[in-house]
């Protein structure tokens, strides 16, 4: 499962201000790991059911892992995220590049 990261470090470790409507994130090489800055309207979402964001789409799909050959060349680098048949999926945007 997920685990919830500090809101107060989020933005630095993902390198990028949070969206009002993106998933944006991060695959730390060193880390082996995957962060998730989610959206303004998420975050709305999940606490007006009185969940967390580990009920949020793109949490679930994340506790399944990546395939590491999507994300090959998006690693260490901000990019906004997708769901894609219940698959965490990076979406590139030139510009982002932190």
């Amino acid at each position: 499962m997920s685990e919830l990261v500090d809101r107060s470090t989020i933005e630095g470790i993902v390198g990028a201000k949070r969206s009002q409507t993106e998933h944006l994130g991060r695959a730390v090489s060193a880390e082996h790991q995957v962060y998730i800055l989610h959206s303004r309207d998420c975050i709305e979402a999940v606490t007006a059911r009185g969940s967390d964001l580990r009920a949020c789409p793109f949490s679930t799909a994340l506790d399944s892992g990546i395939d590491g050959e999507a994300w090959r060349e998006y690693q260490d680098i901000v990019v906004t995220l997708t769901v894609d048949d219940g698959d965490l999926v990076p979406i590139f945007e030139e510009g982002r590049r932190s």
